[in-house]
């Protein structure tokens, strides 16, 4: 899976978490970013193009937005 595992334990632990989490073989990314619009919920994604610094900056513009 990607991104690595440094990068990728720090993006989820920076997101929240196991009890903040959505984790599928089935679904696509299409499919949780389609319910999280639906539901009015924060949406990151942490895939192989995931870069802490970029990832830490959506959290902190989310965090705004979804006040």
């Amino acid at each position: 899976p990607l991104p690595d595992m440094k990068t990728g334990c720090a993006a989820w632990i920076y997101a929240g978490g196991a009890h903040h989490t959505a984790y599928s073989q089935n679904l696509t990314t299409e499919h949780l970013l389609d319910f999280a619009n639906i539901a009015s919920l924060e949406y990151v994604n942490i895939g192989a193009d995931t870069k802490i610094n970029q990832f830490r900056n959506e959290l902190h513009w989310n965090e705004v937005a979804y006040k």
